[in-house]
C-alpha cells in the first residue's frame, strides 16, 4: 500500500472502520434463550395490555350506566313531586267540597228520634231542607 492510503486508514477513527475477517460464534444455546425471554416478555406484555383495555372499557361502560341511573332518578324525582303536587291538590278542602257539590247531594235535614218500645228509630220529617234556609 501506499503511504496516501495508509493516511486514509488511520484518518478515521477504528469504530468506523468494518473488520473484514469473519467471525465464527460458538453456540453456547444463549441466543435461543434470549429469543425465548423476548418472547415470553412480548407474550405477558399483550396480556397485561389486554386487561387494561377490559378493565377501562368497564370502568367506562358502568361510569355511563351511573350516569344514565342518575338521569332517571332526576326524571323519577320530578314525577314524585308532581305526584305529590297531584295528591295534596285532591285531599285539600277546596277539592273535597267541590266534589260534594258535584256530586249533587241533598242534605238530610235533622232528623228526630222517636223511642216508642225501647228501640231507637228516626224519622226524617217531610221534605229535605235545602242549605239556602
Amino acid at each position: 500500500m501506499t503511504t496516501k492510503a495508509l493516511a486514509l486508514e488511520n484518518f478515521w477513527p477504528a469504530i468506523f472502520l468494518k473488520s473484514r475477517a469473519r467471525v465464527i460464534k460458538k453456540d453456547t444455546g444463549v441466543g435461543s434463550l434470549r429469543l425465548w425471554l423476548v418472547i415470553g416478555l412480548l407474550a405477558i406484555n399483550a396480556g397485561l395490555l389486554m386487561n387494561y383495555i377490559y378493565g377501562v372499557n368497564q370502568f367506562t361502560s358502568e361510569g355511563y350506566q351511573i350516569t344514565a341511573l342518575q338521569k332517571r332518578l332526576v326524571t323519577l324525582n320530578e314525577e314524585n313531586s308532581a305526584l305529590n303536587l297531584k295528591v295534596s291538590a285532591s285531599n285539600s278542602m277546596v277539592a273535597i267540597q267541590k266534589d260534594y257539590l258535584s256530586a249533587n247531594f241533598v242534605s238530610a235535614g235533622t232528623p228526630k228520634f222517636l223511642q216508642p218500645d225501647g228501640n231507637l228509630v228516626s224519622l226524617n220529617t217531610g221534605a229535605p231542607q235545602t242549605s239556602a234556609q
